[in-house]
């Protein structure tokens, strides 16, 4: 945006401080990157190869629903400004910014809530004006006092845990909000899990391990499993992959979710002994999962642990 419309005279040895600090900054997540095989590439080239098509296809109708249908007049009042106001030359560039942040989430198939950062500084920029144009009008004030409370009421209902448990299935609220329903019953899974590893023989017990599919699942047993004596989740997905190998002297896994298929390529037999279930019928990505025993390895884990890596 800078170059494109300037303001050219800046403070440069600040704006060259700036880069420099940040370049401090990343440099131990650099060196990371680059003695890891540069996982975080990989991780978007699989995203994209993923969900490419489909984040391209909603990431502009998702950008009016953002912030809210309502208050779509006000950040689009705000590029307008940004960009024919004289008195904002010295900030034009924002407008310009937000649009190349458009075409590289779009060329890069992100996730369609990437634009979210610069679209609030441009319904920032909007409020100026829809300001100034409330002046001297009270019918003007109700209308838009109106929208954004109502677009506020909503987004609350949608986003924040307003809505009790209970009754949460039954309201379109999960299939809005995917953060709504995953957090619904984590400490009811974990106990369903922590049942079945302690229905383990003694002898079986002592040594099995505990593998998960994601870190949903990792992250809960982690949180709630040790005062339930369930040991340290290991999972394949993203850098939980990189974090623990099972230890090839292991030969019973309690298996929570899909990950259960992969186990039973390296197992000979791999039973279901329950069935994840949040008891509020909310449709999160758990529910229905199976957890799985699996015995009487055929493979070391050395040579399977890695069909278990996946990037999502």
């Amino acid at each position: 945006g800078l170059a494109a419309v300037g303001p050219r005279r800046l403070p440069w040895r600040f704006v060259l401080g700036g880069i420099a600090v940040a370049a401090l900054l990343a440099l131990p997540a650099l060196a990371y990157q680059a003695t890891h095989s540069w996982p975080q590439l990989a991780m978007g080239q699989r995203l994209s190869a993923k969900n490419g098509p489909a984040n391209r296809a909603l990431m502009l109708p998702f950008l009016f629903l953002l912030l809210g249908p309502l208050l779509v007049p006000i950040w689009v009042a705000g590029l307008v400004t940004l960009w024919r106001r004289p008195a904002w030359r010295p900030v034009r560039f924002l407008a310009v910014a937000f649009v190349v942040l458009l075409v590289l989430a779009f060329a890069g198939a992100g996730q369609v809530y990437y634009p979210l950062g610069l679209l609030a500084v441009v319904y920032a920029a909007g409020c100026v004006p829809v300001a100034e144009w409330l002046r001297g009008s009270a019918g003007r004030r109700r209308l838009v006092v109106g929208a954004v409370a109502l677009n506020s009421l909503v987004a609350a209902v949608i986003s924040l845990p307003l809505v009790p448990v209970s009754v949460l299935g039954a309201t379109p609220v999960p299939a809005i909000n995917q953060s709504a329903r995953d957090q619904v019953g984590w400490p009811i899974y974990t106990a369903q899990v922590a049942a079945a590893y302690a229905a383990l023989p003694d002898a079986e017990r002592s040594g099995a391990l505990l593998v998960t599919t994601n870190y949903g699942e990792a992250g809960a047993l982690a949180r709630y499993g040790p005062a339930l004596g369930l040991p340290a989740p290991m999972s394949g997905q993203n850098e939980l992959f990189l974090q623990a190998r099972p230890p090839d002297s292991r030969a019973v896994a309690v298996v929570v979710g899909r990950g259960a298929g992969a186990v039973a390529a390296r197992n000979a037999k791999c039973s279901v002994v329950a069935t994840l279930d949040n008891g509020v019928k909310v449709a999160s990505e758990e529910q229905g999962q199976p957890v799985a025993v699996c015995r009487d390895a055929r493979l070391p884990w050395a040579q399977v642990w890695p069909s278990f890596q996946h990037l999502d």
